[in-house]
């Protein structure tokens, strides 16, 4: 089997490729490598697979990650949430040990569409809201962004997240080679290539896909109650 085309509406059954991959010789075509591992026709968990599984307004089983160029060892982020604690007044978006965010991140409130002030927090500050059940690590870093005003009982409000994160250690470039690892915890996780890149593998199933700007995407699938421990390699690809 030498070319795998998906298409995002292929829901009920899905190509799933452990993939060592290298560039075909064929110009033209972006996704045309030829899989030198096995591909198995697999029909996905309904979490992921019929469109009344979750509803997508409330859902925040979803994260998108793009990765800019590895040489600056960032990638930027986007995830919604919603937040409906009575009281509740601040909106967090917590920063992973080992990973830098940069200044100019955003929050949004999707329902009135506005932008919230937004800034960064200590752990312990945070902490001392006392609104998670689970205290985070008191000198970690937090991106909080303030509502207009504190959450009525039974109020909600939809939020979305874009940030840009520098990880030296977890994106880098090796030989030549773009090295992406990082631990994903959410039940759907997209990791779309810098543009100009091609995939040479990955260690864990993904579904393959091209977005509008023509850059590799993949789509990573877990409804296990545990975390996915990825590594992507990718190559420039080589001008015609």
């Amino acid at each position: 089997m030498k070319l795998l085309f998906l298409r995002p509406s292929f829901r009920a059954m899905q190509a799933i490729c452990f993939l060592k991959m290298k560039e075909s010789s064929r110009p033209g075509l972006v996704l045309a490598m030829t899989i030198s591992a096995g591909c198995l026709l697999l029909s996905l968990p309904a979490i992921a697979q019929t469109p009344d599984s979750f509803h997508r307004a409330s859902q925040d089983r979803e994260i998108s990650y793009w990765l800019l160029g590895p040489e600056s060892h960032q990638f930027r982020i986007s995830h919604d949430f919603n937040v409906s604690r009575p009281g509740q007044k601040y909106v967090h978006s917590f920063v992973r040990s080992g990973s830098m965010v940069s200044s100019g991140s955003k929050m949004f409130d999707l329902d009135r569409g506005v932008e919230l002030k937004t800034y960064t927090v200590k752990g312990s500050e945070v902490n001392a809201l006392h609104y998670y059940p689970n205290p985070t690590e008191p000198d970690s870093v937090a991106v909080q962004g303030d509502l207009d005003h504190p959450l009525a009982e039974g109020e909600s409000v939809r939020i979305r997240v874009e940030e840009t994160y520098t990880d030296p250690v977890g994106y880098i470039e090796s030989n030549g080679e773009l090295v992406w690892k990082r631990t994903l915890g959410r039940p759907m996780n997209r990791v779309t290539l810098p543009a100009g890149w091609i995939l040479t593998s990955v260690n864990v199933p993904a579904v393959i896909t091209l977005d509008d700007q023509q850059r590799i995407t993949l789509r990573f699938v877990n409804p296990r109650n545990d975390e996915l421990n990825i590594t992507i390699k990718a190559k420039r690809r080589q001008a015609n």
